[in-house]
């Protein structure tokens, strides 16, 4: 009886490790599919924004040039340094 049982839960074990592992592999590959999707809707992304700017004239796209650096500039920061005072 101990012996049956024993088989029994066993069984149960390894069937229900069986069943997570391949869930794992469905999942992984949902994943890379989803990552696949991200990456080509960035790259379309990005194409539409050179798309955007080839289409202005050329004094609107130094403006915006100009405002993109300017906006990257204030993103990044100021770097602070302490100064020693003279007395």
């Amino acid at each position: 009886m101990k012996r049956f049982l024993l088989l029994f839960f066993l069984s149960v074990l390894t069937t229900a490790s069986f069943a997570q592992s391949s869930a794992t592999k469905a999942q992984k590959a949902a994943d890379k599919k989803q990552e696949a999707l991200k990456k080509e809707s960035v790259a379309a992304q990005e194409k539409g924004k050179k798309r955007h700017l080839k289409n202005q004239d050329k004094e609107t796209r130094k403006r915006m040039k100009k405002t993109q650096k300017k906006s990257k500039r204030k993103q990044k920061g100021k770097k602070w340094t302490s100064k020693k005072r003279r007395e």
